[in-house]
């Protein structure tokens, strides 16, 4: 199964796979997670899917479909959103330091790298999402990480 939704902030559409709820956009870099309403759930071998992928920004047209679609598949989306907020974190032992160093040293200790694990643990240290999103594009811009998928964080 494949979610697909659109960033609030520049509309690009992006997809994720539907055991993670974060991801980076493809275009602007921001954090973005679906929403009610905002996302489709889709199986892999939906051809639909790639109408909308391939369409960047919505047209007018593709964008009530969008809508319609969404609001069809709410219930489902809506239990996969609570599903992936229950998921419990593991406690890090991480030394006070710098946030780009504690972002570093989460990842490090990270058993699946994906960008909803590293969220979650740094939620527990207090980061806010912002600042998670304005470090790790600083990371990659030095080199410290890199993204093989828009959901996944890896070490350089």
């Amino acid at each position: 199964m494949t979610i697909i939704f659109r960033c609030n902030k520049c509309e690009t559409i992006n997809d994720i796979p539907s055991n993670h709820q974060y991801r980076f956009c493809k275009k602007c870099g921001k954090i973005i997670t679906f929403e009610l309403g905002e996302a489709l759930i889709v199986s892999d071998s939906e051809a639909e899917s790639n109408v909308f992928l391939q369409s960047g920004k919505l047209s007018t047209l593709e964008a009530e479909k969008f809508f319609d679609t969404a609001d069809t598949h709410a219930q489902q989306i809506s239990a996969l959103i609570m599903a992936l907020e229950k998921k419990s974190g593991t406690l890090l032992d991480i030394q006070a330091k710098a946030l780009p160093d504690t972002i570093l040293s989460i990842l490090r200790q990270s058993k699946t790298n994906s960008l909803d694990e590293l969220i979650r643990n740094c939620q527990m240290f207090g980061i806010p999402l912002s600042k998670i999103e304005q470090i790790l594009i600083k990371l990659i811009k030095e080199g410290f990480i890199y993204q093989p998928k828009s959901w996944l964080i890896l070490l350089a």
